[in-house]
């Protein structure tokens, strides 16, 4: 297939060989790209762009300036902003109806299970949490707003594969690397599609120390409309989540999510 124009443009832009305007664009662009799969400091950034800390500072600056990118104050790392991408793809109207739904349900099941509850979104074969509730418990697994986990180990990006029509799930099963995760871990294409079925016949997707040893989660997909966009889990130590547990939860999340009835914009199924 050949490439656009404006695509081939861009592409040459990030090597330096066009014209300024388009540099930045180009620039830019990668920038949200490379940040989506984690944190970064700026001098690390810098070098995946090819360009020195001090231009790389500056672009990071005026993505801050314009909400799409945050620094942490005691990492000195960048991090997107999930919820400006969010703005981006659902519109006003959709991201207002996601946040008065989904963080009330989110806080209302972190109360009932116990355990912390995250709403994530996909990007590049990855999924950024974009709320998170922390459990009350004394043993929690340390997470927040902004966390990346890959898409091959975690419930949360096996549940929304396990939401995609068959062409979407072919078109970014061939994009994983499966780098990331531990043993337990799909590390194959074969492997991943057999536990995303698995997923679309349980209703949920489950995470047994794929992400981490001793931590555990388990997820359901939603949809805005008729489209997938994330997935809702419920996170937490091995020692709490044994697996009848988590298929008790599992269950649990997709009657919860149903329950929100069809006038509303999002959907477990």
């Amino acid at each position: 297939m050949t490439t656009p124009p404006s695509v081939s443009t861009a592409v040459s832009a990030l090597s330096g060989t066009a014209d300024v305007p388009v540099t930045l664009i180009a620039r830019t662009i990668r920038t949200l790209e490379i940040l989506a799969s984690g944190p970064l400091a700026a001098a690390e950034l810098g070098r995946r762009l090819s360009v020195n800390r001090s231009t790389a500072l500056r672009l990071l600056s005026e993505l801050i300036d314009v909400g799409y990118v945050s620094r942490d104050p005691e990492t000195k790392r960048f991090a997107l902003v999930p919820s400006r991408l969010l703005d981006l793809v659902a519109g006003p109207e959709t991201h207002a109806n996601w946040n008065l739904i989904m963080d009330p349900v989110l806080a209302e099941i972190r109360d009932k299970t116990g355990d912390a509850t995250i709403l994530g979104v996909p990007a590049r074969q990855t999924m950024v949490y974009v709320a998170f509730f922390s459990t009350f418990h004394v043993i929690t697994i340390s997470e927040r707003v902004g966390t990346v986990r890959p898409m091959h180990c975690s419930a949360l990006g096996k549940a929304y594969l396990s939401a995609l029509d068959p062409v979407a799930l072919d078109s970014e099963l061939s994009l994983m690397t499966y780098t990331g995760g531990t043993q337990s871990a799909a590390h194959t294409e074969q492997e991943l599609r057999a536990r995303v079925q698995q997923a679309r016949e349980d209703g949920y997707a489950l995470d047994i120390d794929e992400t981490f040893e001793h931590v555990r989660c388990v997820a359901v997909p939603v949809r805005v409309g008729e489209s997938p966009v994330g997935a809702i889990g419920i996170s937490g130590p091995a020692s709490r989540l044994e697996v009848p547990r988590l298929r008790e939860l599992g269950r649990y999340l997709v009657q919860r999510l149903s329950s929100l009835g069809p006038a509303s914009t999002l959907s477990p199924r």
